[in-house]
């Protein structure tokens, strides 16, 4: 039965053309031909649906933004330019209830917060000509911009790694997490919200972004959130390291247009167990390039790295790039992809959309990391 579906879980779960109830659609067709058709519809498994668990609290907040603020300085005039500031502090506190974090953003939360719990009211502004402080920065493109403020995909990247959300490669990952046994890297880190709690949780993590998001919104947030540290170790002056909870967690600037041997050593790149990417696989112009930086990490590393990525679904479609055609450039890399887990969300202006959680490798990883778990049973 197994053997007559396929799609990137093994199976595809197809929706009748009739628009009926998703039914399990059986072909004769073999996996090759059926891999040369263009993309059908991606419908996932619903035992793999998760909801937003409460145990993991989240809240935003208006703040007032002071030129003259100095919290957390540490001396480093270079990076401290909190005279331009957000205006929005976003507060996680995970599971374990003691670990209380909180972010500097340029904007509100989108489709994150449960109706339950704070939400940032917006002050009443009639300037409508108000000047973006980083319109006129080199870099500060679209996806620099959409990078100030929290997604849905980085709470359900956390959730995956400090809740059970009933995966069993995410268990995988978890024990390791609680053994302070993964070393990771982020990619288009945003606020650095996901590299914050992963380091907080036990996660020796690189977080990296374009270089505004990296001075403007990554590091100040590492800092606020730890205590900064140096670690002679890295042999790259640029790299910034904090100490936060029982991980660390180190900032540094990766443009996916440029060849990543010119952005991080070897030394660095080799040395990862995970590479996780939340809400940046969306707008089409920059998927390839991101891919290529993922393929080189992937050659590089002596640890077969597997990449945890989030897809939110949206209405766009010329922008952005379709899920199914993402997984498609994704197979023709040779890479395999699982759903790990989904969610149904809403995004104020937007309606309902489908978010995805998926784990994805050359394929060649795969009895790898299916041995890696038989050995952890076995431990256990």
């Amino acid at each position: 039965k197994n053997n007559s579906l396929w799609n990137w879980q093994g199976r595809r779960r197809l929706l009748h053309p009739s628009g009926a109830p998703a039914q399990y659609i059986h072909t004769k067709h073999s996996v090759a031909t059926r891999r040369m058709a263009s993309p059908q519809l991606f419908v996932p498994d619903p035992s793999t649906c998760v909801p937003i668990n409460p145990d993991l609290k989240c809240a935003e907040e208006w703040t007032v933004v002071h030129a003259s603020y100095d919290e957390d300085d540490d001396g480093d005039d270079d990076d401290d330019d909190d005279d331009l500031r957000g205006p929005i502090t976003f507060h996680v506190t995970l599971p374990n209830g003691d670990t209380k974090l909180k972010f500097n953003c340029r904007d509100k939360s989108s489709g994150v917060l449960l109706p339950t719990e704070p939400n940032a009211s917006e002050p009443e502004i009639e300037d409508n000509h108000v000047i973006d402080p980083f319109f006129f920065e080199k870099g500060f493109y679209l996806e620099a911009k959409t990078g100030f403020q929290p997604w849905p995909g980085s709470r359900l990247m956390v959730e995956a790694f400090t809740c059970d959300i009933g995966s069993e490669p995410m268990r995988y990952w978890q024990h390791r997490l609680r053994n302070k046994d993964l070393t990771m890297l982020e990619v288009g880190a945003g606020i650095g919200l996901v590299g914050t709690c992963l380091a907080a949780a036990g996660a020796n993590i690189l977080v990296t972004d374009l270089p505004v998001l990296v001075k403007h919104a990554i590091w100040p947030n590492l800092k606020r959130n730890g205590d900064v540290v140096l670690d002679e170790s890295a042999g790259e002056v640029f790299l910034k390291y904090s100490r936060i909870g029982k991980g660390l967690a180190g900032a540094a600037v990766l443009d996916w247009f440029k060849p990543i041997s010119e952005q991080l050593s070897y030394k660095t790149t080799s040395q990862f167990d995970v590479i996780i990417a939340c809400d940046c696989l969306f707008l089409r112009k920059i998927v390839d390039p991101l891919l290529s930086i993922i393929s080189s990490l992937f050659e590089s590393s002596a640890k077969s790295p597997r990449l945890l990525f989030t897809y939110q679904r949206r209405n766009q479609m010329g922008v952005f790039i379709g899920l199914e055609e993402l997984l498609a450039r994704m197979e023709k890399k040779g890479w395999e992809v699982k759903c790990l887990a989904w969610r149904r969300i809403t995004v104020e202006d937007d309606g309902e959309h489908d978010l995805y959680l998926f784990e994805a490798g050359p394929s060649n990883l795969e009895q790898k990391t299916c041995a890696v778990l038989e050995e952890k049973k076995k431990d256990e």
